[in-house]
């Protein structure tokens, strides 16, 4: 499948691992001339995260007036600063979620909502992470089941591979009726089940009357599968999971060489 430039109305692309390491507080500040260059010309570009929204507008700040975000994993979307849809889980669930991250030896709990981002204060590891590197707004708190405000997605940490942290009783409950899916080495992400970032994608799409045939997308992990899935110039960054490479019907350079900076390039 050939590349048709003219064709291209959309792009959206994932951060971390994508764009820059997991955890990275800052990308390659050419993104911003290019991204720029790029809405200039009336092409919409998005960013597709894990990450809150305010989170990802302090990253772009110098484009995302004109930007589009996919947050927590796709269960918000903000289109030039208006909140377009959310999709929070129940409290009773996001309880039971920190009760039963508390049976996980080495995890740590994160309650993202829209406004705020809690952590307890036995988790300060992942609190400093997420404050310091990756620009949340985040709140430390005695008791996490006291917060009184759903979330939009609830993330286990752990400093090795949370994947394997989370195997078992964990995963095979939670996948049942809910999104889990793998979103870096050190954090599995819990979502309600629609809530990806393929649906949120394809709401944008809808709102803005663009096509999967003139969106372009880039991803690494497999949170991203969903959102290659409605591109049809999809990438997956030459250091992404394997699962991530063979979905994609395009390979960028890998991530360590701005990968996706230089796709972008071309398009000019």
């Amino acid at each position: 499948m050939s590349i048709d430039k003219n064709a291209i109305k959309l792009i959206v692309t994932d951060i971390d691992g994508t764009l820059g390491p997991v955890s990275t507080d800052r990308i390659n500040e050419e993104y911003y001339e290019v991204i720029a260059k790029l809405q200039d010309r009336g092409i919409i570009f998005g960013a597709a995260s894990g990450r809150p929204c305010d989170a990802l507008e302090r990253l772009f700040a110098p484009v995302k007036d004109r930007m589009f975000f996919l947050s927590d994993n796709g269960a918000r979307g903000v289109y030039q600063g208006r909140e377009l849809y959310a999709d929070a889980m129940t409290l009773a669930d996001c309880f039971a979620l920190v009760e039963d991250t508390r049976k996980l030896e080495g995890c740590q709990c994160v309650w993202q909502t829209s406004g705020k981002t809690y952590f307890e204060k036995d988790d300060e590891e992942i609190y400093k992470i997420m404050t310091e590197s990756m620009h949340y707004s985040g709140e430390l708190v005695n008791n996490l089941m006291e917060v009184t405000i759903p979330a939009l997605k609830y993330t286990v940490y752990h400093p090795e591979d949370a994947e394997k942290a989370t195997e078992g009783e964990f995963s095979e409950k939670w996948k049942v009726d809910h999104q889990l899916v793998c979103a870096g080495h050190n954090f599995m992400d819990v979502m309600n089940l629609e809530a990806n970032k393929g649906n949120g994608l394809a709401k944008i799409q809808e709102y803005l009357n663009i096509t999967k045939e003139e969106t372009m997308a880039f991803g690494d992990n497999i949170n991203d599968l969903e959102m290659l899935g409605n591109a049809a110039y999809s990438y997956a960054v030459g250091d992404a999971r394997e699962e991530v490479r063979q979905a994609a019907r395009f390979t960028a350079p890998p991530m360590t060489q701005d990968g996706v900076l230089q796709i972008l390039k071309t398009l000019l």
